[in-house]
């Protein structure tokens, strides 16, 4: 009799740690690559892999993936759409490193002119080595892990959903580098270190020019020091005016833009009208293929193949820092 009594509390003591119903604990969705398209692209413009240094001219609706870096010559302009709703319009002679885009699957089409917040959770870090960017990013789901940030050689810019714009232009003949953030509709946190943070509201910006040293290796980033953030201040009506100009092509260029679901292997095509048969066949972008529906030869960059050139607008451009930088 005592020896069922002791099998009794020893089946309840490991039943106790089973999940109910017999069933396993759900796990959380697996991030995958998200998806980035080359929405436009004015003049000559790179994308280089940071893996092995491979270069290649990209070309309006080209596929990018993480782990490049992106080189705008003097003059040329890129906008690059992702597939959890951010834009970036990257200007001539920058490099933007997207060092990291992973995001959960989603289970419909996502047409980025008419997202207001992100389908799913996603991780986007760039960095921006030189040059100037205007980012639109829709209502990200911080809450549920999601993260946006631009990494300077000043600091990190985290983005909050918002529309911004962020200037690094080092000058090695003064030893100086001219550096902007400015939020012109939610919020950026600038920081630099553990202890310094600089909280920059709509319609505010940081401008402020460093010490500055040149790489000593061809590619390098070089290094800022003497970096005390200047009080926040009022944006100026003319970078204001810039800004909208950017915002304003991004929306032109993306307007047609959808990003079809992404499988567990990163698969999907973004849709197009190809030859008038709706979803054509197309490669999917990450670790495996996906063919759309159709019988149309649409392309996977996730606009028309003959898509209306929008009016071209100036891509926004920085005070020039002068002799007293």
């Amino acid at each position: 009799m005592l020896n069922k009594i002791l099998l009794a509390i020893i089946l309840g003591f490991f039943v106790g740690f089973m999940p109910a119903g017999g069933q396993t604990t759900p796990t959380a969705p697996v991030r995958i690559k998200g998806k980035i398209i080359a929405a436009r692209v004015q003049g000559h413009v790179e994308a280089v892999s940071n893996s092995d240094g491979s270069k290649r001219v990209l070309r309006d609706g080209d596929k990018v993936s993480d782990q490049t870096t992106i080189v705008t010559a003097p003059g040329a302009n890129i906008i690059l759409a992702f597939s959890n709703g951010a834009t970036v319009n990257v200007a001539g002679d920058s490099n933007l490193n997207i060092e990291q885009f992973e995001q959960d699957p989603f289970a419909a089409d996502v047409k980025l002119s008419e997202l207001k917040q992100e389908p799913t959770t996603s991780t986007t870090k760039l960095s921006l080595t030189k040059g100037e960017l205007v980012g639109k990013v829709v209502h990200l789901n911080v809450d549920r892990g999601s993260e946006f940030t631009v990494q300077t050689p000043v600091g990190a810019a985290g983005i909050r959903g918002t529309i911004f714009r962020i200037v690094f232009h080092p000058d090695p003949a003064t030893g100086k580098v001219y550096f902007v953030v400015t939020t012109a509709d939610g919020k950026v946190v600038l920081t630099r270190g553990v202890t310094t943070q600089v909280s920059i509201p709509s319609g505010k910006t940081v401008v402020a020019y460093f010490n500055y040293t040149p790489p000593t290796t061809p590619g390098g980033t070089g290094t800022v020091t003497n970096v005390i953030f200047p009080p926040v201040e009022d944006v100026s009506p003319l970078e204001l005016t810039q800004i909208t100009a950017a915002v304003q092509t991004m929306a032109a260029s993306t307007s047609s833009t959808v990003f079809t679901p992404l499988g567990p292997n990163g698969d999907g095509n973004g849709n197009g009208n190809g030859d008038g048969n709706g979803n054509g066949n197309g490669n999917g972008n990450g670790g495996g293929n996906g063919n759309g529906n159709g019988g149309g030869n649409a392309n996977d960059n996730g606009t028309d193949n003959n898509p209306s050139q929008p009016a071209a607008v100036p891509a926004p451009t920085s005070p020039q820092s002068g002799s007293g930088a």
